[in-house]
């Protein structure tokens, strides 16, 4: 389940250059102070957010309450499947017609066949973000408070994407399928723009051992990250003693400062490798 978790992650963190929910639709909010239990890569290293988290606290807990948010003023759909381990077949028992004006939607079957251990099928329409939109002002509440306060592997979640309608599959075997019935043509390459949230769509057969998040409201997809980091400031230099060759410093105080988390390739180092398929 470890391995699975984090092939989620990072194939997310690659091809969409965002940072996954897992499980998709788990609970977080923004304020949200979090960690990431399997994160880490090795010995010495950072953890990164790859997996499942842990919420250890958040701001109103710690009297941090009033931050001003904002959310999106257009929504995004993202599509996403792993590039040669996801095959599609629409079926249906009337007369197809690709014209996109007299789409069938009865008795149309998509099956969608997964044939690697960990691949995966995401569809989210609608996403709406909210997210903080004052940090200095975060970070300045922060250190008011910052010697009541651990922040070492923790994260701080500054902004959440939530889907109005998504549907997720990953796949816990090499071979497996999940056969889908409604409106499923917009479930298709190129064809999301024609996918909306009032379609119904719906499980009717399965093989293989998957994991499912079905064709559901209100699914939390991605979320933003800031790092506390301590900086040291106002140091005091004592006198050099002739023995030593350079100068001794005393660190007086701390600060903490909120550095953004950004996808990258150190960030992903030593996890999984996947070319994918992505429409946005």
């Amino acid at each position: 389940m470890k391995s699975l978790q984090l092939q989620y992650s990072t194939e997310i963190a690659r091809e969409l250059g965002k940072i996954a929910v897992y499980l998709p639709g788990e609970k977080v909010t923004v304020g949200d102070i979090i960690r990431f239990p399997f994160g880490k890569r090795g010995f010495l290293q950072k953890v990164a957010p790859l997996g499942s988290f842990q919420k250890i606290t958040d701001l109103n807990n710690l009297g941090i309450q009033n931050i001003p948010m904002q959310q999106s003023d257009t929504p995004d759909s993202y599509r996403f499947c792993s590039k040669q381990a996801v095959d599609f077949q629409l079926t249906s028992a009337t007369d197809m017609r690709f014209d996109y004006e007299a789409l069938p939607s009865a008795n149309t079957e998509l099956e969608i066949r997964l044939s690697a251990t960990g691949a995966i099928y995401f569809c989210a329409i609608n996403c709406y973000k909210t997210s903080l939109n004052n940090i200095a002002m975060l970070e300045n509440e922060i250190n008011s408070r910052g010697k009541r306060m651990v922040w070492d592997d923790t994260f701080l979640v500054t902004a959440v994407t939530v889907a109005q309608k998504a549907l997720i599959i990953q796949s816990k075997s090499n071979q497996s399928a999940i056969t889908l019935g409604g409106n499923v043509q917009g479930l298709q390459s190129n064809q999301l723009m024609h996918l909306g949230t009032k379609h119904q769509i719906h499980i009717k057969k399965q093989q293989g051992d998957l994991f499912i998040k079905d064709w559901s409201d209100q699914v939390t997809v991605f979320m933003e990250l800031m790092k506390f980091e301590k900086e040291t400031f106002d140091s005091t230099y004592k006198e050099t003693p002739k023995q030593l060759a350079f100068p001794t410093t005393t660190l007086n105080k701390h600060q903490y400062r909120l550095t953004p988390v950004i996808v990258s390739d150190s960030m992903l180092h030593n996890t999984y490798n996947s070319v994918n398929d992505t429409n946005h």
